[in-house]
């Protein structure tokens, strides 16, 4: 059987060397050479797995459509197909499985979603999206409870904009403060653009020109 490979990493993961796409793709050559499966494509890419548009995976999704004879798709786990259990994208896949015409292969959980599934495989299956989700959401949480917590220490939560900037005011604690250089900048940028004789290219030109 012909096979089709695909590493994904999220940005929150690319520091992970065990989860890298390096890695991921490693192990999934391994598992095809040892199957016999010849390899058609690998992709690897850098995209969320629980967001609605996924520009990378529709475009080799297309390509597991396009394909005349049945091929395995193989992921390292199952999170690496989607973290969203209601992504009509996993309903697709695993319709194509139930039907034969594929096989889809998630080499470190040990699963196998083809048309002879049992319902024991099936319900493992859908644990596995399910505690997929879960871990997505937790991590959403934990990252809610320490923004709030932050801002009610009295710090802000995220990045300064442009023309601010962090400095310590304590060893735990930081505050928001004008950039004065960065500050200079915006202040020229809206002075020059009101006087509408710069678009946002020419804009942008004279702004690395002067700065």
């Amino acid at each position: 059987m012909k096979s089709i490979i695909i590493a994904r990493v999220s940005t929150e993961e690319q520091k992970e060397a065990g989860n890298s796409l390096p890695a991921q793709i490693a192990r999934l050559k391994k598992y095809c050479q040892n199957k016999e499966f010849g390899i058609i494509k690998e992709v690897s890419f850098d995209e969320s797995a629980y967001k609605e548009q996924r520009n990378d995976f529709d475009a080799i999704l297309d390509f597991v459509i396009e394909q005349k004879e049945k091929v395995a798709v193989c992921f390292d786990k199952v999170d690496r197909l989607s973290r969203n259990i209601f992504d009509k994208r996993v309903s697709l896949l695993y319709e194509k499985a139930l039907k034969d015409e594929i096989e889809l292969h998630f080499v470190s959980d040990g699963q196998v979603i083809n048309s002879q599934l049992s319902a024991v495989e099936k319900f493992n299956f859908s644990i596995s999206l399910g505690l997929a989700k879960y871990y997505s959401d937790a991590i959403s949480d934990n990252v809610k409870r320490a923004q709030e917590q932050m801002l009610r220490s009295g710090t802000y939560p995220s990045k300064p904009s442009y023309g601010y900037k962090r400095v310590p005011i304590s060893k735990d604690k930081t505050e928001i403060v004008v950039d004065e250089f960065a500050s200079r900048i915006v202040q020229k940028a809206y002075e020059w653009y009101a006087t509408q004789g710069y678009s946002m290219d020419l804009l942008r030109k004279k702004l690395k020109e002067d700065y």
